[in-house]
C-alpha cells in the first residue's frame, strides 16, 4: 500500500500530471501509479485512455495543398464510366442489328408469297416376297436330293444368300424391263439408288466364308458375278440418265442381257446344265 507520504504527493498533482502517471505505468513504481488512478477517479476522471471517433472518410490519404490532383485519365471511376457506355453502346447496336435483320427476312417472306411444294415423282419399287420363295424352292428342287439333305447348315445359309439375291434381281427386273421400250422418268435414280442398296446387302453377305457344299459354291459364285453387272448396269444408267445422255448403249445392253441368263440358269436345271458343259459358270 502507499504511504501517507505518497497520498500527499498525489493530491498536491495536477490532473495532468496524475494522467501522464496512470498512463505510463513502466516509468513509475506500481504502487504510484495505482494511487494516481484513484486519485483520478476521486476527481472523477477516467485515468483509462480514450479513442475519439474520426469522421468518415478521415483515414483515406489527403492529398497535400501542395500536391497536384491526379490527371484526369488517371481516376479510376472515369474509365469505369468509359466502359460501362462501350457496354451499353455496344448491346443497343447488336439488338438494332437483329431487329433490322427480322424485319429484313420479313419483309423477304411477304414478297415471296407462300411457299409453293414441288410434286416429286416417285413409284415404290414392289418387295416381291412371295415370288422371292417360290424361286428359292424352285432353285433347291434343280438340286440332286442328296445335295439338299447332306448338309442342313449349308443349306440353310444358302437359303439366306439366295433370299438377298432374288430380292435385289426381282427388283431390278422390275425396273430395268420397261427402259428398253420406254423413255424414263426423273423416278430412275432414286430407284436404282434403292435397288443397288439390295445387292449392296448380298455383296456384303458374300463377303464371308460361308463352308458351302462344293455345288452350292458354284451357285454363289454365279450370284456374286450377276450382282457385278446388275450394279454396274444400273451405275451407268442412273449417270447417263442425270447427264441427259442416250439411256442405253450395246455395252450395256450386254450387261443386262448376260445377268438375265445367269438369273435363269439358277432356276432352270437343263440350262444350269447347257452352263456346265460351256463352261461358263
Amino acid at each position: 500500500m502507499s504511504s501517507p507520504s505518497d497520498s500527499e504527493f498525489i493530491q498536491q498533482k495536477t490532473d495532468a500530471d496524475l494522467l501522464y502517471l496512470a498512463r505510463n505505468p513502466e516509468l513509475y513504481h506500481t504502487d504510484l501509479v495505482n494511487t494516481a488512478r484513484r486519485e483520478l477517479r476521486r476527481r472523477g476522471i477516467s485515468p483509462d485512455p480514450t479513442t475519439e471517433s474520426q469522421p468518415m472518410g478521415s483515414h483515406l490519404p489527403v492529398y497535400a495543398d501542395d500536391e497536384p490532383a491526379p490527371a484526369l485519365w488517371q481516376r479510376p471511376a472515369l474509365w469505369i464510366g468509359v466502359l460501362v457506355a462501350l457496354l451499353l453502346g455496344g448491346l443497343i447496336y447488336w439488338q438494332n442489328q437483329q431487329a433490322a435483320r427480322r424485319q429484313a427476312a420479313e419483309q423477304a417472306r411477304k414478297e415471296a408469297g407462300p411457299p409453293v411444294l414441288e410434286t416429286v415423282q416417285t413409284r415404290v419399287i414392289p418387295a416381291f416376297d412371295s415370288l422371292t420363295r417360290t424361286q428359292i424352292a424352285q432353285e433347291l428342287r434343280q438340286l440332286p436330293a442328296v445335295e439338299r439333305t447332306r448338309d442342313t447348315v449349308a443349306t440353310r445359309k444358302y437359303r439366306r444368300l439366295a433370299e438377298r439375291y432374288w430380292k435385289a434381281e426381282n427388283q431390278s427386273t422390275y425396273l430395268l424391263r420397261p427402259l428398253r421400250t420406254t423413255q424414263p422418268d426423273a423416278t430412275l435414280p432414286g430407284q436404282a439408288s434403292t435397288v443397288l442398296e439390295e445387292w449392296h446387302r448380298l455383296n456384303k453377305a458374300l463377303a464371308y466364308d460361308h463352308k458351302l457344299t462344293p455345288v452350292l459354291s458354284e451357285r454363289v459364285e454365279l450370284m456374286r458375278r450377276a450382282a457385278y453387272l446388275r450394279m454396274d448396269l444400273l451405275q451407268n444408267l442412273s449417270g447417263r440418265y442425270g447427264n441427259g445422255l442416250p439411256i442405253y448403249t450395246p455395252q450395256l445392253v450386254r450387261l443386262q442381257d448376260s445377268a438375265t441368263v445367269m438369273r435363269e440358269a439358277l432356276l432352270s436345271r437343263d440350262k444350269w446344265t447347257a452352263r456346265l458343259r460351256r463352261g461358263t459358270l
